[in-house]
């Protein structure tokens, strides 16, 4: 893992390293939603073994919590912060799957999670000492609007670019989907689980 990575076109160079001897997992898997049995996320058990099975491989202290309230999430996520607090370790790692829009995600139930302010400012370096320059990855599985992709094989990547935060440092924030589009799962899991597994 690089401390610092300075983007260039496309080029990137390593400044520093991480020295990664630990993990700590949390994956959150919203599958049903009370009230209504038509947005089960069928297959999404699938990414919750997948995710297991990677990070049990990289030796990571993996807690995995289903169908959580809005107030159960945020109560599950600040118990992992102070795991982190009371226990340090090299990297933390944070996964939450669920229905969502733009900026949210749903609760079991019902209920809008704000990503940025219920979770990842828990992790700031005020609220997380311990895992300051630190790695902390979040994967956010969720849609995220409406709007579907069409498949094509002649698109143009992507270029990288760089967010700059003076509370939640030495994080990577990777969703599943773009702003306004809808984020693909089948009954074998999601497309970006999958893909990172």
């Amino acid at each position: 893992f690089y401390k610092r990575l300075i983007f260039s076109g496309c080029k990137m160079r390593k400044l520093e390293k991480y020295l990664v001897n630990s993990g700590k997992a949390l994956v959150l898997n919203i599958k049903t939603f009370q009230q209504d049995p038509r947005k089960t996320r069928f297959g999404s058990e699938n990414d919750v073994e997948n995710l297991k099975s990677v990070l049990g491989k990289l030796q990571f202290d993996v807690t995995v919590k289903s169908d959580r309230t809005k107030k159960e999430v945020i109560e599950d996520v600040e118990q992992f912060v102070a795991e982190l607090n009371a226990t340090p370790v090299g990297i933390s790692f944070v996964c939450i799957m669920s229905h969502g829009d733009k900026d949210i995600l749903i609760s079991h139930d019902n209920f809008e999670i704000n990503p940025e302010k219920d979770i990842f400012e828990k992790f700031s370096n005020s609220k997380c000492p311990q895992m300051r320059e630190k790695p902390k990855i979040f994967l956010i599985q969720s849609c995220r609007g409406e709007n579907r992709e069409t498949m094509r094989d002649d698109a143009h990547p992507i270029q990288p670019h760089v967010i700059y935060t003076s509370t939640l440092r030495d994080a990577i924030i990777a969703y599943s989907t773009v702003p306004g589009f809808v984020a693909n799962r089948q009954q074998d899991g999601t497309w970006f689980i999958k893909a990172f597994c």
